[in-house]
């Protein structure tokens, strides 16, 4: 759900530098996020798990990055975590995104956001095949810690923000189209697999109301998630 943009100078307490909007496969500076997973019926701008139904004060989800090939599709694609935004107008995340560029090269992003409210990036590298570790929690006065990690290069970036309205209904694990079009082209990403992938402390499953959900345009699957088994599951890219 998160917007390209610089805005939230001074809001999070930033342990690295701000950067830009990075140059995007669309041509220009801005991608939004959508507001909710779906965008109209039929149209699905959220793939992998989430749970719902009771409180959620955290949630942890890792991945290594996969290997895009630009020569299918452009686009842009995000894999993250965080709490918030199923049912909710808020959502506290902290991911990467991969873009697939005009030019055919492929440009990894790491990010933070408190939706509504603009994405944050830093100049971290990223790499296909490293391994991101990442996580979102409160304290329930409204005190959000989110951290995103790569311990392949030996970074580790952490943010604290202040957001008392969050209603804490929902905690994901999520693959995220994004761009300016109902749907936009999904880069091919082949496929990625997702650990250590918890609500609370505990396994998603056992957390609630399991909820599942796959891009789609019009019906047709974008990409298709597989079983959660524990607190690992996969999900494969289908086509553009």
């Amino acid at each position: 759900m998160h917007v390209y943009s610089r805005a939230l100078v001074g809001l999070l307490g930033v342990s690295t530098a701000l950067v830009s909007a990075p140059a995007f496969a669309t041509g220009g500076a801005v991608v939004p996020h959508y507001t909710h997973r779906f965008r109209h019926s039929g149209d699905n701008s959220w793939g992998g798990y989430a749970v719902t139904g009771e409180t959620y004060d955290a949630v942890t989800g890792d991945w290594v990055v996969p290997s895009l090939n630009c020569s299918v599709t452009k686009g842009d694609v995000s894999f993250w975590s965080g709490l918030d935004g199923w049912t909710s107008s808020t959502v506290e995340q902290i991911g990467l995104d991969a873009v697939c560029t005009s030019g055919g090269k492929t440009q990894y992003n790491p990010w933070v956001e408190m939706y509504p409210a603009n994405s944050i990036y830093f100049t971290e590298t990223v790499q296909a095949g490293d391994t991101m570790t990442s996580s979102v929690i409160t304290n329930g006065s409204g005190t959000f810690t989110l951290v995103l990690a790569d311990p392949t290069r030996g970074w580790k970036k952490t943010y604290t923000k202040t957001l008392a309205s969050a209603a804490l209904s929902s905690a994901e694990v999520i693959i995220e189209a994004i761009g300016s079009q109902t749907i936009p082209p999904v880069p091919d990403f082949g496929s990625i697999e997702f650990g250590n992938v918890t609500a609370n402390g505990q396994q998603l499953s056992g957390e609630g109301t399991l909820q599942t959900t796959n891009l789609e345009r019009n019906g047709t699957l974008l990409t298709e998630d597989g079983a959660l088994n524990g607190t690992s599951f996969g999900a494969t890219w289908l086509h553009k």
